[in-house]
Parts: structure tokens; sequence; C-alpha cells
């Protein structure tokens, strides 16, 4: 029999993803050479870790590619089979064989280009995430570039070959040919995979936050203090904190929920969580953090003692998520709760003015919106000087704010229209 099996699934006569995929890499090596003084020196810039993660996307696979092909044909001459076509077009290839062999031989044949680019990948990792004297750019590109060989490889590579009925993983799961092989490779698969998130999520995704902005050091020692004391929150908020001013929303919020069965201080717990959730316009996310922290509160018995202060944010914060939620009735109740100094937080008037005018109190709103505009204007020509400002000066003109200048960002992220308000956690 003639079998021929191909590393990604792809069309190899096309040419059409060799050529598009081969200039990126091309364009990649260009761009290496060019910045590899600023690449390897100490300080890991946004602008080297674009080029890390290019050589992480196009010039890392082509590698793992020629070795996947190469694996498919050494197993083939091992098990007495013929090669009788290579092909090998960077990003993707193909394997033709011939020979009198067994359908577990053809298994072999299938898997063993695909546990050579796994392994490569999840070799890569571990390298990175455990070679902490290596230099940072390096450590990136393997944690990134193997991350990216690894995910491919167990479920990317997979379910192409599924749906597009072709490739290696139709051989490897013919279930009606070799029914024990491909049920134990299921197994051993789902484990994998199983095995490489729980990696992510314990570990790996905080060692590449440390790689990526060199915080190494800190990041231990929080790490350790978090550890040591579970039910103090300071260390723990320190931790949340430091993902936070990177700009790592996600692991901020897993470390705040990671305290929520440990920590001795449920109700500043809450307020974090809740300004965390406004911070990103999780609104009812937020409302249902505020809820746990007031009723943490009561449970006390502190909400006019030591937690008083906390009891006040926790208020002004569930009214901004109330406004945003469109519930002005239950905002303005929960915006009574809140003395002074708090009272004139430009957040809370500006999220109490949207709410009365909602609930038709046209002078309170008014009021409340023309002095948050009038506290952002400068000197020269009046006009606010800061977000907030410029929005409430939009909502009395009667028309909808502008959106953000993201011209820092990516097009694709880019906020077409305003959100609700531009506020953050009180």
């Amino acid at each position: 029999m003639t079998l021929t099996i191909g590393s990604m699934g792809v069309d190899p006569n096309t040419g059409a993803t060799d050529l598009i995929l081969g200039i990126g890499a091309l364009l990649t090596l260009i761009s290496l050479v060019r910045s590899w003084r600023s690449l390897v020196d100490d300080d890991f810039t946004s602008a080297d870790r674009h080029v890390a993660m290019q050589v992480s996307v196009f010039l890392i696979p082509p590698v793992v590619v020629l070795l996947h092909e190469l694996a498919h044909a050494a197993a083939t001459v091992s098990v007495g089979g013929t090669v009788t076509g290579f092909h090998y077009g960077l990003f993707e290839g193909a394997v033709s064989f011939t020979g009198q062999l067994t359908n577990g031989q053809v298994w072999f044949i299938a898997l063993a280009g695909n546990l050579v680019s796994i392994g490569m990948g999840l070799a890569m990792v571990a390298v990175g995430d455990l070679a902490r004297r290596l230099r940072r750019p390096l450590r990136y590109i393997l944690i990134v570039g193997g991350l990216i060989e690894a995910v491919f490889g167990l479920i990317g590579y997979p379910l192409i070959s599924e749906s597009g009925r072709l490739g290696d993983w139709l051989l490897i799961y013919d279930f009606g040919a070799n029914p024990g092989l491909s049920w134990i490779t299921l197994v051993v698969h789902v484990a994998v995979v199983v095995g490489l998130w729980q990696w992510w999520r314990t570990s790996l995704r905080r060692t590449l936050f440390a790689v990526t902005y060199g915080e190494e050091d800190r990041l231990r020692l929080l790490s350790a203090a978090v550890a040591s004391a579970p039910a103090d929150l300071e260390p723990r908020l320190a931790l949340a904190d430091l993902f936070a001013r990177h700009g790592d929303l996600k692991l901020t919020e897993a470390t705040l929920g990671d305290a929520v069965t440990t920590t001795a201080e449920p109700a500043r717990l809450q307020l974090a969580r809740a300004r965390l959730a406004i911070h990103q316009s999780k609104w009812t996310q937020a409302l249902l953090a505020t809820q746990a922290g007031l009723s943490a509160l009561d449970a006390a018995g502190s909400d006019l003692t030591a937690g008083y202060a906390v009891g006040q944010q926790l208020w002004a914060n569930q009214g901004v998520a109330l406004t945003q939620l469109g519930r002005s009735g239950l905002a303005l109740a929960a915006f009574a709760h809140v003395d002074e100094p708090l009272r004139a937080d430009p957040r809370v008037r500006y999220c109490r003015g949207l709410a009365r005018l909602d609930s038709g109190d046209m002078a309170g709103g008014r009021g409340d919106l023309a002095a948050v505009a009038a506290a952002g204007c400068t000197v020269a020509g009046g006009v606010p000087d800061n977000l907030l400002a410029r929005w409430a000066e939009a909502r009395l003109a009667g028309r909808d704010p502008e959106p953000p200048d993201d011209s820092d960002r990516p097009a694709w992220a880019r906020r077409r229209q305003s959100p609700p308000a531009p506020i953050t956690g009180v």
C-alpha cells in the first residue's frame, strides 16, 4: 500500500501557504538581525518582545516541521517500509511511503512525527520555565514558541486533521483498524492536555509574566509571603497589584479569587474584587462583590468601626455598578450611604449624576455632572483635561461621549464606541 502523511493537513501542492508564511519568516529573520543587539541586552522592552514573538511564530515552526517529517521517515524505515516521497515546505510537509505494513505499524509511523513535535514543544517550555539563568528573551521564546508547538500539536492539528479528513490523526485515531492503540493514545492525549493546562494555571503563566516584565525576584518574594500566611490579605493584595500594574488582569483576578476561602478580611477582599470588575466593565460581577463585602461587614458588626472606610467604598462601588446596569433607583439608594469626603469623588458624582438624570431628577443630575466637568477644566479655554470631565461635558451637552483614544492599541483591539463610563473602582 502507499500512504501519504502530511504534518499540517495542508495541501502541499498549492504552495500558497508556504509562500505567505515563508515571507513572514523572511521578514522575521530580517527583524531579528536588525534588532539583535537590543534583543540580547539586559533590557527586554516591548519592541524586543514583539521580535521574540515573531521568532516564536515564524522561525521555530519550520524547524519543528522538518523534524516532524524526518521522524515520519525514520519511523517508516524502522518498521521495514520504503519512503517514496518527502516534501518540506517550512510550515507544512508530507511523507509518502509504501510497504507490506500492518495497521499497527502505520499507526506508529503516523504517531512518530507528532511525538517529536509535541515533545519538542513541551521540552522547550520546560527549559524556559526551569532554566532561570538563561536570558529573558531566550526564555520568552522557549516558553511562547514551545506553547505554540505543544498546543497546535495536541489540539490544533488533531482538530484540523479530523475536520478536514486528512493528515496524521485520521490514522492515529483509526478505531476500526487499531482500537486498542487508538484508545490508549486518546487516554494519554487527554491526560497530557489536562496536565499542560494545569501547568499553565498553577505556575507557567506566572513564570511567563515574570520573564516578560523582569519581575522574577518580586514575584518569588510575594508568592512566598502568600504561601506562608494564606489568611493575611496584604501580601495577596500586593501580588494582585503587581499583576494589575502590568495589565495582566486575568492573573489579578485569579490571585484575588484564590483568597476567598482563606482571608480573614473578606470585606476588603471583596472591595478589591469589585474594583477590578469595574475596571473591566464587569458590572454584575462588581455588584455581587460589593454585596458580598457588605454582608461580611454586617456579619462582623464592623460597618461603623474598623470597617467604616471599607463599607463606604463598597457602597460607592455598588452605586457605580448599579448605575452602569441601568438600575438608577437602587444606585441612588447605594449612594445615599456614602458620606463626605467620598461623596464628592468625581467618579461617584458622575455616576450619581447619570442615575439622577435617568430617574427624572434633571437639576440634581446636571448639577453633579457640571461639578465633575468643572473640576477637570483647564484655565485656558475651559476645556476639560481628563477623560471623566470630558465625558461629563458631553452628557451635559446631550451627546454621547467620544470613544477613548486607543491609538496605542493594535487595530483589532481599538474601541469603536465609548464604554458606559470612563471610571475605575472607587
